[in-house]
């Protein structure tokens, strides 16, 4: 999930740079710096470069954002939370800024507060990252078990973004959840064919969940076997293997 979150919560890191003074200008490459070092995975060395970027230009927002995405990605909500704020409070309008500071929200599942901040981002009707944070009003709907709401939500950013793996996916186990596995297979087929070419391997293993459920066993295996050949060292690969024992212990 984590791998996957970034797709969605690194949008318009960029932002806008002044190049009026030379600190300002040297803080913009420590930022494009740590922008590359995050696309690469290599979050210490992103810390790093943002910590100086963030010494040169101190009011730049989209430090501050970035600084939260780090912080985030390497679990550490609390100083997410404290550099999302400021970026927040630094420019009020930073509906990216704000949106990410409502995952984090959801993380430590502070659901009031996340939800006045997807509010505000949703009531900006110059945001073109709707999508976002209709999968992050979901996603906040389903840690509480309100599934149908959630599916609302999904539907939404779905319609916004019909190649958003999340999105699908989420669909999909918010079906699966409310027990309608044949609708919630069809759902994660599709979210398949989105988040395979990220590597996601979730969507996979709920859609060998729900064909089980359906009693379509050989559809079943199938799926638990691409897991394995498609995801040799996925998250879900002790799980499908697990599974595929079963079945077989059940159909000797």
């Amino acid at each position: 999930m984590r791998l996957i979150l970034l797709i969605f919560i690194t949008a318009n890191l960029l932002g806008c740079a002044s190049w009026q003074n030379p600190n300002k200008e040297k803080s913009l490459l420590y930022l494009q710096l740590g922008i590359s070092q995050i696309d690469g995975e290599d979050y210490p060395n992103a810390l790093k470069s943002l910590f100086e970027a963030e010494k040169l230009d101190t009011e730049n927002p989209v430090i501050q954002n970035n600084l939260g995405l780090t912080y985030f990605l390497r679990e550490r909500y609390d100083l997410a939370e404290k550099h999302l704020t400021r970026a927040v409070n630094l420019d009020p309008k930073y509906s990216d800024a704000r949106n990410n500071l409502a995952r984090v929200l959801i993380e430590q599942t502070k659901y009031v507060a996340a939800e006045k901040e997807l509010k505000i981002v949703l009531n900006d009707l110059t945001y073109s990252g709707f999508a976002k944070a209709y999968i992050n009003y979901g996603l906040m709907m389903f840690n509480q078990k309100r599934f149908g709401v959630a599916l609302n939500y999904f539907d939404k950013a779905i319609e916004l973004e019909r190649d958003s793996c999340l999105a699908h996916n989420l669909y999909g186990r918010s079906l699966f959840e409310i027990k309608d596995y044949e609708k919630a297979a069809a759902a994660l087929d599709r979210g398949i064919s989105f988040c395979q070419k990220q590597l996601y391997d979730e969507p996979h293993y709920y859609s060998a969940l729900a064909y089980y459920r359906l009693k379509q066993k050989e559809k079943s295996v199938a799926r638990f076997q691409e897991i394995l050949k498609i995801y040799p060292t996925g998250k879900y690969r002790d799980k499908a293997r697990s599974m595929l024992d079963l079945i077989r212990k059940e159909n000797p």
